[in-house]
């Protein structure tokens, strides 16, 4: 009897089990020999799962944004206030060594991105940022819902996803302060978006 390959599943683990090498390499050094190695496949099984290298580091970077996803919501569920809410969501790329480690492969991301506008790439970050706009849509609309910001204020959810990528961006700069530009920027929109101010 033949063996019945569930396609999704092995994509899924072949791109799980090589999660750590795209840490370690980066996007434009990994190999598809260093993924088969990794995965203890052939190389041709490699490109029965996947079209190319970029499609198999969509698949990863797609399992690191779940679990990014995944901890940001038990974060929100948990955190008591508009304030912390957004804080979280802004500061999560930065707190701690695993964090970085994705942090550096999104920068790599986002620099291959910029300079040769793949379609494939735009559409993935379309994608991701989606996922991520529906996440600070319900923060902003819970906090007008319990009165923290103004049912009326004029709150652009997307100029959010644009500072987040600028705190991406700048975080570079050695004597940049990520935790000090979360608290400006909320500072200034929880103050001017109070109910009853």
């Amino acid at each position: 009897m033949a063996i019945v390959v569930n396609k999704e599943e092995k994509r899924r683990n072949i791109a799980l089990s090589c999660r750590e090498l795209l840490l370690e390499y980066g996007i434009n050094s990994l190999t598809i020999s260093h993924i088969a190695q990794t995965a203890g496949v052939g190389k041709g099984t490699i490109y029965e799962y996947f079209d190319n290298k970029e499609d198999i580091v969509f698949e990863i970077i797609t399992t690191f944004i779940a679990d990014h996803e995944k901890k940001l919501l038990e974060r929100i569920e948990t955190s008591h206030s508009t304030r912390q809410k957004l804080f979280h969501f802004f500061n999560m790329l930065f707190e701690d060594e695993i964090a970085k480690k994705h942090l550096k492969v999104y920068k790599e991301f986002l620099a291959i991105s910029l300079m040769n506008e793949s379609q494939e790439m735009l559409h993935f970050s379309a994608q991701c940022r989606e996922r991520f706009m529906v996440i600070l849509g319900g923060i902003v609309e819970a906090a007008k819902a319990s009165g923290e910001i103004e049912v009326s204020a004029p709150i652009c959810v997307s100029s959010f996803a644009v500072f987040a990528t600028g705190l991406v961006v700048d975080s570079r700069l050695a004597d940049y302060d990520v935790q000090n530009e979360i608290n400006l920027f909320l500072d200034m929109l929880l103050t001017t978006n109070k109910k009853g101010e």
